[in-house]
């Protein structure tokens, strides 16, 4: 049990992985009035995204058996580059102390938490040996995104900005809710900020405060 407690940091993080960058594109503020594009338009704009770059805030939420929740919350930065299929997360306490560094280049996967290392090459069964925990890994790359990640998945639109509202998804024969509530203009496309994942007794938070987007 303590050592899955001691990987609670590192399951907000993942929650947000496996995708590919490096950005280093100034953000673009949102413009006053915005063209909303359709839904068709806006997934051919993300397409052509290869490398994109996240600063914010993650909170982790578990209700326990006992029905007591346990609560964690970091600051995040996340790099991917999808052409190189690279990607590197940071975790940082609000004291600025690094508790989780993840860096992959293919399907190979570092991960250095608490002092120690930790190597695979899948990462779904390194997260879990570490945690005791299946995270919907691949999934997130689409989630993060707007987009389903399978053919099945329910995504529903707002008919007025044409924007995900909320996406029903399956991952490892478990039903996954994600909620989108805020949208900002980065780069020329509109990204979600605030939305949130459920699975039964888990909810993650994030609040994103800067995409920087490289096509």
């Amino acid at each position: 049990m303590a050592k899955h407690s001691s990987f609670l940091f590192f399951l907000c993080t993942l929650f947000s992985t496996i995708l590919s960058g490096c950005a280093i594109k100034k953000n673009n503020h949102s413009p006053i009035f915005i063209v909303h594009k359709s839904a068709e338009q806006r997934v051919t704009q993300l397409a052509q995204i290869n490398q994109w770059h996240l600063l914010g805030k993650i909170a982790f939420i578990e209700q326990r058996k006992d029905k007591k929740s346990k609560r964690e919350s970091a600051t995040i930065t996340w790099q991917t580059n999808k052409k190189d299929r690279t990607q590197e997360l940071n975790l940082t306490s609000y004291l600025g102390i690094n508790v989780l560094n993840l860096t992959s280049e293919k399907n190979q996967h570092l991960i250095k938490v608490h002092g120690k290392e930790y190597r695979g090459n899948n990462l779904a069964q390194l997260v879990y040996s570490l945690t005791g925990l299946t995270l919907p890994t691949n999934a997130l790359s689409f989630w993060l995104k707007g987009l389903p990640y399978q053919s099945t998945d329910q995504v529903k639109v707002s008919s007025k900005t044409h924007l995900p509202v909320t996406l029903t998804s399956r991952f490892d024969d478990n039903q996954w809710q994600i909620d989108y509530s805020k949208y900002k203009v980065f780069d020329g496309v509109q990204m979600a900020t605030q939305f949130t994942i459920k699975k039964d007794g888990l909810l993650i938070k994030i609040a994103i405060k800067k995409w920087f987007l490289t096509h």
